[in-house]
C-alpha cells in the first residue's frame, strides 16, 4: 500500500507552512485526499507537485513556495525595523537594531555576530563553507525625520497605503536588509553548506560617508570576491560603480578691527572666502571618457561660518567643500589642482593665509560591465522582471567605493522604492520579494550549483 502523508509532514519535509500547502491544493496545483478533515498526499503526488527529477522546474517550485510561505512575515520583519529609529546621529540606535537583526538570525539557526567598537556597529551572519563567497550589504543607519509636519504619516510607524510602505529607511535601506535577510534564509532551508558561501553585512557609519561599520567587519577578514548593495531604486538599472567623494574643510585667516575704525581697515575672512569659493566654483572638470558616468563631476560649498560680531571685522572664515569626482580624476590630482587655484590667489593677494583641512573620501570606482556578478544579476533580473536591465553609475558614493579598494567587486540593485533622503520615504512592497528572488537566482548561478544541492 503506498504510504500517505499528513500536511503536517509534508510541511516538515518541505520546510513550508501548512497554510502555503492548503493553498496550492485548492489551487490545484498539489493533490490531496480528503479523509474526514484531514488532507493525505501520496508520494507520487509530492514528487509530482515538485517536479522531482526536472530541476529546473523543482527549484522553480522551491523558490515560488518560498517566497509565498515569507511574504507575509517580510512584510512584518520591515514594519519591526521601520519603528526601531536607526538615525545616524543618536547613539545606540543603530546598534539596537542590529541586535535586533541578529536575535532573528539566531532564531533561524544561522551564524552572526554584532561588532561594536565605540559608535562603531556592524552586524555579519554567513551561511556556506566554501573558500570564497559572496557579499549581501545594506546599511543600519538613516538620516533624521527632519520636520515631522511635512511627513504624510508618521516616519516610524511603517504604514502602508496602496501598496506602499512609507517610513524613514524604509527605501534606504531596510527593504534591501529584508530581502537580504530572507535570500540567506532560503539557502539555509534549501542548501547544503558545503557548495557555497554567502556573507551578509549590515553596517553602520553610511551616512557620514565613514562606512565605520563595513571597515570593523573588513579588517576582520571577509572572504568574498563580489558583492551586491541593496540601495532601492527603480528596478530598471543595475549600478556598476558609483562617482568618488572627497570632502575639504578650508579655513581663512583674516584681521580682526573695529568696523568703525578711521584708519584700520583689517582683513575681512568672509569677503576673501567669497573669492575663493568663486575661483573654486569655476574650476572644469575632465570630461568622463564613458557613458555610464556623463553626468559628470561636481562641487558643492555646503556649509560656511565666520564672524563674531556685527561690528567686527572678521578675522576667521571656514567654509566645508563636498567633491564628487569620476575615475579620471584621483585625489592626488585634486589636491594638485586646488593647490594650483590656492597659489594663484596668493600671487594676487599677499594677505590671502588659508587652512586646508582633507577629511575624508573616497575614490571613484566601476566594475567590468562584463563581470561575472554583473552577468550574472542582470541575467536573474531578465528572469524575474522579464526585461533587459540598463548598466549606469551612481551619482552618490556609497560602500561599494570601499569595497572596490579592498578588491571586492561591487554591483548596486534592490527593492524599488523613493524619497530617499526626503519626505514620505517609501518602498513597493511587492518589489521586496522579486529583489529576494533575483538574489537567491543569482547566488545559485554564482556557485554553479543546481536542485541536487538541495
Amino acid at each position: 500500500m503506498e504510504n500517505k502523508y499528513t500536511l503536517d509532514d509534508i510541511s516538515k519535509r518541505l520546510k513550508v507552512s501548512t497554510r502555503t500547502l492548503l493553498r496550492e491544493i485548492k489551487r490545484g496545483k498539489l493533490k490531496s485526499q480528503r479523509v474526514g478533515r484531514r488532507h493525505l498526499v501520496s508520494e507520487v503526488e509530492i514528487e509530482s507537485y515538485l517536479g522531482k527529477g526536472r530541476d529546473e522546474d523543482y527549484l522553480e517550485k522551491t523558490i515560488s513556495m518560498f517566497l509565498k510561505d515569507v511574504k507575509v512575515e517580510m512584510i512584518s520583519t520591515l514594519q519591526k525595523m521601520v519603528s526601531r529609529p536607526s538615525v545616524a546621529s543618536e547613539v545606540g540606535q543603530e546598534a539596537k537594531l542590529a541586535n535586533l537583526i541578529k536575535h532573528k538570525f539566531d532564531k533561524w539557526g544561522i551564524r552572526s555576530n554584532v561588532y561594536e567598537e565605540g559608535s562603531e556597529v556592524a552586524v555579519r551572519a554567513s551561511y556556506g563553507l566554501a573558500d570564497d563567497g559572496i557579499l549581501l550589504d545594506s546599511p543600519l543607519d538613516t538620516l533624521p525625520p527632519g520636520d515631522l509636519v511635512k511627513w504624510t504619516y508618521p516616519p516610524f510607524d511603517g504604514v502602508i497605503r496602496k501598496g506602499k510602505m512609507y517610513g524613514r529607511g524604509t527605501a534606504d535601506c531596510k527593504a534591501g536588509i529584508v530581502a537580504m535577510m530572507y535570500t540567506i534564509l532560503f539557502f539555509r532551508k534549501f542548501f547544503d553548506e558545503e557548495k557555497l558561501r554567502i556573507e551578509v553585512v549590515f553596517d553602520g557609519g553610511e551616512q557620514d560617508g565613514s562606512f565605520a561599520g563595513m571597515k570593523l567587519v573588513l579588517k576582520r577578514g571577509l572572504p568574498v570576491t563580489a558583492g551586491i548593495v541593496g540601495y532601492a531604486g527603480d528596478m530598471k538599472d543595475i549600478l556598476v560603480g558609483a562617482r568618488g567623494y572627497h570632502r575639504y574643510c578650508f579655513t581663512i585667516h583674516g584681521e580682526a578691527v573695529h568696523t568703525g575704525s578711521r584708519y584700520k581697515p583689517g582683513i575681512n575672512a568672509i569677503s576673501k572666502m567669497t573669492k575663493f569659493i568663486n575661483e573654486v566654483e569655476s574650476y572644469e572638470f575632465p570630461k568622463p571618457l564613458g557613458s555610464l558616468f556623463s553626468f559628470g563631476g561636481r562641487l558643492t560649498f555646503s556649509k560656511i561660518e565666520g564672524g563674531r560680531a556685527i561690528n567686527m571685522v572678521p578675522d576667521s572664515c571656514s567654509a566645508w567643500l563636498d567633491v564628487r569626482t569620476t575615475p579620471e580624476i584621483s585625489k592626488d590630482r585634486l589636491d594638485e589642482d586646488l593647490a594650483k587655484i590656492i597659489d594663484k590667489i596668493k600671487v594676487r593677494d599677499k594677505n590671502f593665509k588659508i587652512d586646508v583641512q582633507y577629511m575624508v573620501g573616497q575614490q571613484a570606482y566601476m566594475v567590468n560591465p562584463k563581470g561575472k556578478i554583473v552577468e550574472l544579476i542582470g541575467q536573474s533580473c531578465q528572469v524575474v522582471l522579464n526585461r533587459k536591465m540598463y548598466l549606469t553609475a551612481s551619482g552618490p558614493a556609497h560602500v561599494g567605493n570601499l569595497l572596490n579598494e579592498s578588491n571586492i567587486p561591487t554591483v548596486v540593485f534592490g527593492p524599488m522604492g523613493e524619497n530617499v533622503h526626503s519626505y514620505d520615504e517609501y518602498i513597493e512592497i511587492s518589489s521586496i520579494p522579486k529583489v529576494v528572488e533575483i538574489y537567491i537566482r543569482t547566488i545559485i548561478k554564482y556557485f554553479d550549483i543546481d536542485s541536487n544541492s538541495f
